[in-house]
C-alpha cells in the first residue's frame, strides 16, 4: 500500500443501483434530523458534559465501596482449614460495675447487625457490582462462620429477629446462593438449619420491634416465601403480625403496645416512637402482612399504630417526641427530646411513611404529608452533620443512615435529588484520607468492620448511591425491595 493509500481515501462507485439508492433514501427519512444549530450542539454537549460527570462520580463511589471491600478481605482473620472466616473490631461493653461504657477489641458477632453476617452481605454485594471473586468467596466464608458459631455457641438473640437472629443470616445465605448452583449447594446445609431454628423463635424470649423480633421480622419473611418459596417463611411472618395484634391494647384510636412487650424485656420506658423500636415500625409491619393477605385486622392496628404516634408529633419540629425522656405538651403541641437517626426520631419515621403511602392507599394524603415534614428534618439534619466535626458516619444513628433515608426517598418520590446525595457523601469523603477513616457508630468509639455501625454498612451505601438503588438497603424491610 503506497503513502497516498493511507491518506486519500479510495473513490466511491460512481453510480449505484436504483434499489441501493432508493433504500438509502428511506433511511433518511427515517433517521431523526440532529439539530445544527447553536442551541443544539450547545445542548448535545451539555447532555455529554453531565453523562461524564454522572460517570465520574459512579467511579468515585465505586472506588470507594472497593477501597473498604479490599481492606475488609485482607483484614479477615480464618480458621485452619480456611472455610471461615471472622474480623475483629472494638465492641461497646456496657457494665455499671466498672463504667457506663468501656471497650474491647473482639472477633465481631455473627449477626447481621454488627457482626460477620453483615460484612458477608457487603462483600456480596460488592461481588455482584464489581464481578470480583474474592469478595464472594470471602463473604461465603464469613456467613459459614456466622451458621457455625450459632451451631455452637450460646446467642441471646430471638432467631426471628432479622438484625440480631438467624433470620438475618437466612437471608444473607439465599442472596450469596441466589443464581449461583456452586454456592447454593455449598450453603445448603447452613440454610436448612437456619429455616428450623426459625421455628422455635416465636416459642422463646423475643420482642416485637423491628430490630429484635416480630416487626423486623415480617418483611423479610415474606420476601423469602415470595422469592424462594419457602411456604413455611410465609406462615411464620402470619403468626409474627397474629401476635402483634393480639398483644396491642386500644384507647381510642390509638393502639398502644408497652415496652415490654416491644422489647420482650422488662423496661421502665413508656410505649416509644420511632422505626427499629417503636409504633412507625410496627405500623408499617402490619401494613405488609396486610398488603400480602388482605386481612383488615392488620389495616386496622397499623393505623391505630400510626394514630398513637400523631399525637406525639410536633410540626414546628417536624418531629416526633422521644418517649424515653421527659415530655410535655405547651400550647397544644408535645415539646421534649427530638431525635434524629433511623432508629429514632423523624428519619425512620419517614422511611414508614415512604413505604405506607404504597401500602394504604387509603391513607395516602396523610402518609405523605407527614413524610413530606420527615424528609425536610432529615435534611436539615444531614446539613448540620456535614457541617460539624465528624461523628458517626454509619447507617444506623450517623451520617450514611441520613443519607439512606434521603435516596430511598429520592428513589421513589424525586430523582433529581440522588445527585444530591451523591454529592454529599463525596464531599464528606474527600475530608478523610482514606473511606477506612470514617468513624463508627460506637459509642466507645474506634474501629467496627460491621454493617449498621462500621465500615460494611458505609460501603453498602457507596454501592446504593454509585448504582442508584441496584443494592438493596438494609434499613427497610419491604417485600418488594430486599431484592
Amino acid at each position: 500500500m503506497t503513502a497516498t493509500n493511507l491518506t486519500k481515501p479510495q473513490q466511491a462507485p460512481s453510480s449505484r443501483s436504483g434499489r441501493g439508492a432508493a433504500r438509502c433514501a428511506d433511511i433518511a427519512r427515517l433517521q431523526p434530523h440532529a439539530d445544527t444549530s447553536a442551541t443544539g450542539i450547545l445542548k448535545r454537549s451539555e447532555e455529554g458534559d453531565a453523562e461524564r460527570e454522572a460517570e465520574r462520580k459512579r467511579e468515585l463511589l465505586m472506588h470507594a465501596a472497593y477501597q473498604i471491600g479490599r481492606h475488609l478481605v485482607d483484614t479477615a482473620i480464618w480458621n485452619d482449614d480456611a472455610t471461615h472466616c471472622t474480623w475483629l473490631g472494638r465492641r461497646d461493653i456496657q457494665d455499671r460495675e466498672i463504667a457506663g461504657y468501656s471497650d474491647r477489641n473482639v472477633a465481631i458477632g455473627p449477626e447481621l447487625y454488627s457482626g460477620s453476617a453483615g460484612v458477608a452481605l457487603f462483600l456480596h454485594s460488592l461481588y455482584k457490582m464489581s464481578g470480583n471473586e474474592k469478595f464472594k468467596n470471602v463473604a461465603i466464608a464469613g456467613w459459614t462462620r456466622s451458621v457455625h458459631y450459632l451451631k455452637t455457641n450460646s446467642f441471646p438473640a430471638s432467631p426471628i429477629s432479622f438484625y440480631a437472629g438467624a433470620l438475618g443470616l437466612l437471608y444473607v445465605g439465599h442472596r450469596l446462593g441466589y443464581a449461583d448452583s456452586a454456592a447454593r449447594q455449598r450453603l445448603a446445609p447452613g440454610l436448612t438449619w437456619l429455616l428450623g431454628q426459625l421455628d422455635r423463635g416465636l416459642a422463646t424470649q423475643h420482642s416485637l420491634d423491628v430490630i429484635g423480633g416480630n416487626a423486623g421480622a415480617i418483611g423479610p419473611l415474606l420476601f423469602l416465601a415470595n422469592q424462594y418459596r419457602i411456604r413455611r417463611c410465609r406462615d411464620l411472618a402470619i403468626e409474627c403480625a397474629n401476635e402483634i395484634v393480639n398483644l396491642g391494647a386500644w384507647q381510642g384510636e390509638m393502639c398502644i403496645w408497652s415496652a415490654p412487650k416491644i422489647h420482650g424485656v422488662e423496661l421502665d420506658n413508656p410505649p416509644l416512637t420511632g422505626f427499629s423500636h417503636g409504633a412507625s415500625g410496627i405500623g408499617l409491619a402490619l401494613l405488609e402482612a396486610y398488603r400480602d393477605t388482605g386481612q383488615k385486622t392488620y389495616l386496622t392496628y397499623a393505623n391505630g399504630a400510626f394514630a398513637f404516634e400523631e399525637q406525639l408529633y410536633n410540626p414546628d419540629e417536624g418531629n416526633w417526641v422521644d418517649t424515653r425522656y421527659p415530655h410535655f405538651k405547651r400550647d397544644g403541641k408535645i415539646c421534649g427530646t427530638f431525635r434524629g437517626a433511623w432508629c429514632h426520631g423523624a428519619p425512620g419515621i419517614a422511611l414508614a411513611h415512604l413505604r405506607a403511602m404504597r401500602l394504604n392507599p387509603g391513607r395516602e394524603q396523610f402518609h405523605r404529608e407527614r413524610l413530606s415534614a420527615a424528609i425536610a428534618t432529615t435534611r436539615k439534619l444531614m446539613q448540620q452533620k456535614l457541617q460539624a466535626a465528624p461523628h458517626d458516619a454509619t447507617l444506623c444513628h450517623g451520617l450514611f443512615g441520613l443519607s439512606d433515608i434521603l435516596l430511598n426517598y429520592a428513589l421513589q418520590e424525586d430523582p433529581a435529588l440522588v445527585q444530591e446525595c451523591q454529592d454529599q457523601m463525596l464531599a464528606y469523603l474527600q475530608r478523610f484520607a482514606s473511606p477506612i477513616d470514617l468513624p463508627s457508630g460506637l459509642v466507645c468509639g474506634g474501629y467496627s468492620p460491621s454493617l449498621l455501625i462500621g465500615l460494611s454498612g458505609i460501603g453498602l451505601h457507596l454501592l446504593r448511591l454509585a448504582n442508584k438503588g441496584k443494592v438493596p438497603s438494609v434499613l427497610l424491610l419491604d417485600a418488594e425491595t430486599l431484592v
